[in-house]
């Protein structure tokens, strides 16, 4: 018997047997070192902790650097829910530390044994044999598994292990050790790390082409065993080969492209039809010696069963390959469950997904993912996938409904896709981003080796202006998945706002050298050759957008609008809406035109931006920016009717709640000359300020004209040195901005300098532009260098 302790405090309680974190019996989800730091913490409660104590301990046999102290704080923060801008449990003390500053309780109960007798040969992980004695056991509650491992984690601990001795063989080991604990002294085999060839079809019938095969990668890929190699990876490999993207895997190729890839086996399956029968087969060969590892056949008694005959077939293989018995039955949604029972609805979203793992754009995919939900309108994948093209397109509004259908879907799914459609649907359906942070880091524990939930944790990351983590995120996708081009310009993006201009410029390079070239990142490099005038960049970028659609001609509308250059950029704006209205891309078009809006109102020219706003139709009720100019050009009912809708603290999306709502709130305020007021709304943005650089500009203009230049000072000092959170004409007007602060301070020389600065950036400005005759004036009434200040 061994004394078990463990830790309270408040409505948590810390295993460390068990590693697991509950909150009134509920698991909260922690990954390994997060874990570690809160069992140290909690360990030694009241005192301060040195970072580097803690990094001692916690990664005794590593070199990290204090981002990966600061990044598991964060991740601790979160998981106990502490109030932005708060230490509730944690406090963090400049210089020295971190100190847990809640009472904790240490709980002591004993910890039963389990005792097993069997003849060794018959045990193996994930079973106990028949015969076992239990002499006693301990009970150990479902919960989420903190360690972070490489090999496969079951839904539910195994109880027993044995070692091999030649007669009976009793083994006590602590139940409390838990699964976690257990694999330490048993790993599980490494996951089955698959290629699936194309499927032979010998029907006739061409409904099978592509299906099968698409079917059995979301039949296997539900397994955390299984690690399937992506369709997107097949391509890189390929074209590696010399060979085009749409070449049929046959068995032969499916083997070259498992060596390759270093991977275990290689999948080949046939369906053959006999009389009104099918008959299905699935063979696993090692890629390495050709031996064959396993292989199932099945029969199916019509058409409409041939996905279930998959079904047990790759079971079958699934079992033959290693994994669990327990395993297999956690993970084992049939696929017409988890897809469709329309073999042709099937069919439309398997190519469309292979169109879009060979690199074809929105427009060419969405028709497919359209039509798989025509054909089935309960296909909740497909309609997860359909929304997700619509939110790279930046229509969100649409893709918000889409993803809403796939949610509202997805019951019968299987835990991989409902996990997938859960995390869309919180990040990008609802804008909840700290809900979908929480589903993403679940998704990426429970699938170790997928790279998706690590991208999506870099989107969001970045979206919240945490972009250290951002980045660590994205590390993390590009290692698992070097072939997306998504997931370059995802890190690229993280890189550029972090203010990692090198890296982001080197990744940029590498990416496009190996042809994962997208517009996302075209832009990216295009913004960075702008703001550090690289000039033969910016050409070559220039250039490569001149036809490539609305996003080139909206990004050199922000360049010329960031230089004076006002008549330009209009016309690059109606060139990009033009053509955004064009691809029936509504949101984009509503977006870049009250953007022109915005410049308008900036540039002092009021009337102009309101007909701007009038030449889109379309209604911008629920838009917070356009609301924003509304207000700013007279008519506030908007805002106060957007406010009335998305200010209350339950609403899920969080960017509204703390960045659009308390700037609009400001904008209000200032318009009632009340900056004080504005200045105390903006504080909720705190936690969140480095995700939009509007609000040190808000913020700014408000400490102005509260007569308080040394705090706007501040405000725009921050937004000039932190040039890569956006792009636009806020960074040099924020020189304009610090000029006045410097100006209404006395500290005449500084204010020179930035009005200097501002009129020497925008010398090739349009010559009647209101915003630069103003500047100029207000730089004609300073006191000269040699006239003395009173």
């Amino acid at each position: 018997m061994k004394t078990e302790e463990m830790f309270q405090f408040g409505e948590f309680r810390v295993d460390p047997l068990d590693r697991t974190l509950r909150r009134n019996d509920t698991p909260v989800g922690l990954n390994r070192r997060a874990f570690d730091v809160l069992l140290y913490l909690v360990q030694n409660p009241g005192r301060v902790i040195s970072k580097d104590e803690l990094l001692k301990h916690v990664w005794p046999d590593a070199f990290v650097d204090e981002n990966n102290l600061t990044q598991s704080i964060s991740v601790l923060r979160r998981a106990l829910e502490e109030r932005p801008g708060s230490n509730n449990y944690i406090a963090t003390l400049p210089g020295r530390g971190y100190q847990f500053i809640v009472p904790v309780e240490v709980i002591c109960q004993p910890a039963a044994l389990t005792v097993i007798e069997s003849p060794a040969e018959h045990l193996h992980a994930g079973s106990v044999p028949a015969g076992s004695v239990f002499v006693q056991q301990r009970t150990v509650k479902t919960s989420i598994v903190t360690e972070e491992v490489e090999q496969l984690e079951l839904p539910a601990p195994p109880r027993s292990v044995a070692t091999p001795v030649v007669a009976l063989v009793v083994i006590a080991i602590l139940g409390g050790l838990g699964y976690a604990g257990w694999r330490r002294f048993h790993p599980l085999p490494t996951s089955a790390k698959v290629v699936i060839a194309d499927f032979q079809n010998t029907t006739g019938d061409a409904t099978f082409d592509r299906t099968l095969d698409r079917a059995l990668a979301i039949d296997l890929g539900q397994s955390p065993y299984m690690d399937v190699m992506g369709e997107r990876e097949v391509v890189a490999t390929l074209q590696f080969m010399g060979l085009k993207p749409d070449t049929l895997l046959n068995p032969d190729l499916a083997r070259q492209v498992c060596e390759r890839s270093n991977r275990r086996a290689f999948l080949t399956g046939s369906v053959a039809s006999v009389g009104h029968e099918y008959l299905l087969t699935l063979d696993a060969t090692d890629c390495n010696t050709g031996e064959k590892l396993a292989g199932a056949k099945a029969e199916a008694n019509s058409k409409e069963k041939v996905l279930s005959a998959l079904d047990a077939v790759a079971d079958k293989v699934r079992s033959k390959l290693g994994e669990s018995t327990k395993s297999v039955e956690s993970y084992r949604v049939p696929i017409v469950t988890a897809t469709t029972a329309s073999l042709d609805a099937l069919k439309a979203y398997s190519i469309g997904s292979s169109m879009e793992a060979q690199g074809h754009d929105e427009f060419d995919v969405m028709p497919l993912y359209q039509r798989a939900v025509d054909l089935d309108p309960n296909f909740a994948m497909a309609w997860n996938s359909l929304a997700t093209q619509y939110y790279n397109l930046s229509e969100y509004k649409t893709a918000s409904q889409f993803y809403r259908k796939a949610f509202d879907l997805s019951s019968h799914v299987s835990a991989k896709e409902n996990l997938v459609i859960r995390a869309h649907y919180y990040a990008e359906g609802q804008q909840d981003l700290q809900q979908g942070i929480k589903v993403y880091q679940l998704w990426s524990e429970t699938y170790p080796n997928d790279w998706l939930p690590w991208m999506g944790l870099a989107n969001e990351y970045t979206r919240l202006g945490q972009y250290t983590e951002a980045v660590t995120a994205g590390q993390h996708a590009l290692a698992l998945e070097p072939n997306r081009p998504i997931v370059y310009s995802v890190l690229v993006r993280a890189y550029k706002r972090a203010g990692r201009y090198y890296e982001a410029k080197l990744l940029a390079d590498e990416a496009l050298k190996r042809g994962k070239g997208s517009s996302a990142l075209h832009g990216l490099v295009y913004v960075i050759a702008w703001q550090e005038h690289d000039a033969d960049a910016l050409q070559r970028e220039t250039d490569w957008g001149m036809d490539a659609g609305w996003y080139p001609a909206y990004l050199r509308a922000l360049a010329a609008a960031s230089e004076g250059r006002y008549k330009q950029s209009v016309a690059l704006f109606h060139q990009a809406v033009e053509q955004a209205n064009g691809d029936h891309l509504d949101e984009n078009a509503l977006g870049m035109t009250s953007d022109q809006a915005a410049i308008e109102v900036w540039f002092g020219l009021p009337a102009v931006a309101k007909a701007t706003l009038k030449q889109n139709a379309k209604s911008a009720e629920d838009q917070a920016d356009v609301v924003m100019l509304q207000a700013e050009l007279g008519d506030i009912s908007p805002a106060e009717a957007f406010i009335a809708a998305h200010g209350s603290a339950s609403q899920p999306a969080t960017l509204i709640t703390y960045l659009k709502v308390p700037e609009l709130r400001a904008r209000l305020a200032m318009l009632r000359g009340k900056p004080l007021d504005a200045i105390s709304a903006l504080e909720p943005t705190r936690p969140y300020e480095m995700a939009s650089y509007d609000v040190w500009s808000e913020r700014g203009e408000a400490y102005l004209q509260a007569k308080q230049p040394e705090l706007a000072a501040v405000q725009y000092k921050t937004l000039l040195d932190n040039q890569g959170v956006g792009f636009g004409p806020q960074y040099p007007l924020a020189h304009l901005g610090l000029a006045r602060a410097y100006a209404m301070s006395g500290n005449t020389a500084a204010s020179r300098t930035q009005y200097e600065t501002f009129l020497t950036d925008w010398k090739d400005a349009d010559a009647d532009l209101p915003v630069v005759n103003q500047a100029k004036a207000e730089f004609a009434k300073l006191p000269s260098a040699n006239t003395p200040s009173h």
